[in-house]
């Protein structure tokens, strides 16, 4: 299981600095020919709607992770937004205060929700 992290952690950082690294094995045994390569992936960064605590969002939600997973998210409604931040606090460890995890929920609810 400690593998299993370790590895995710490797593969996060992969992929969030773009680089995809790879070893070549030519299959002789002169290990000059054993080459590395290595291929640059473009970022494309994640542009979240503009509203009422999305500073709070960029700055509080990014610490544990990219803001791309509330790009990837269905439309929620306003207590399943509600329920995933009480998680990130209550269980992930996030250090979101009571007033700004309300503010973030009603930028989440208003923004990416389901008007519900």
């Amino acid at each position: 299981m400690k593998n299993l992290f370790i590895l995710s952690i490797f593969a996060a950082l992969f992929v969030t600095t773009g680089i995809v690294v790879y070893a070549a094995n030519t299959g002789g045994s002169d290990p000059a020919e054993n080459n590395v390569h290595s291929i640059q992936i473009p970022v494309i960064p994640v542009q979240l709607k503009s509203g009422p605590g999305l500073e709070k969002v960029s700055t509080l939600c990014n610490i544990c992770h990219s803001v791309d997973y509330i790009t990837m998210q269905p439309p929620f409604p306003r207590a399943t937004w509600t329920a995933e931040v009480n998680k990130m606090i209550k269980v992930m460890g996030a250090p979101i205060n009571e007033e700004d995890a309300k503010t973030i929920i009603n930028y989440l609810a208003t923004n990416y929700g389901t008007g519900e």
